[in-house]
């Protein structure tokens, strides 16, 4: 549904980035479910957040998709959800954990609010978490002893 409201409301823009980017999630989407490449389901879903998220910053390095909200928002949404499952995967099948614990209820919980935040930004392309502004602050923190960041006093 966010491929097609993007092609949609995208079709008359000159910039067609969010098309681009919601035509590569929906085909990760539909081949993580269709092309099973490994043995196991969980390594699958790791590869294929990996395998889309190489895609998306190849997209954007030449200069094919625009670095904007909705490509940083997806790329970090799929690192985290990939993060998750590798934790998954490595507490049932190489610890052999059969006991559900907090871990389990992170997982179930995290990679299905990821999801829905990285749809709704194809949506509405907006930093309506406060991300993108958190990056720029952190980003001039380290770059350079500005303190120009959000309540950040050198003399505190």
């Amino acid at each position: 549904m966010a491929f097609l409201y993007s092609l949609v409301s995208g079709i008359n823009k000159a910039d067609k980035s969010l098309i681009y980017i919601a035509a590569i999630m929906m085909c990760s989407y539909i081949f993580s479910d269709l092309l099973p490449i490994l043995n196991n389901i969980y390594l699958d879903w790791i590869l294929y957040d990996l395998l889309t998220i190489a895609l998306l910053i190849a997209a954007i390095l030449i200069s094919y998709v625009l670095t904007s909200t909705a490509s940083n928002y997806i790329i970090l949404g799929l690192f985290v959800n990939a993060c998750l499952t590798l934790a998954i995967y490595y507490d049932l099948y190489v610890l052999n954990n059969i006991d559900e614990w907090w871990l389990w209820s992170v997982y179930s919980i995290g990679v299905n609010v990821i999801d829905l935040l990285m749809i709704a930004v194809l949506f509405i392309n907006k930093d309506f978490l406060g991300l993108i502004k958190l990056k720029s602050c952190i980003l001039r923190f380290i770059g350079k002893d500005d303190n120009s960041c959000v309540g950040i006093n050198s003399n505190d």
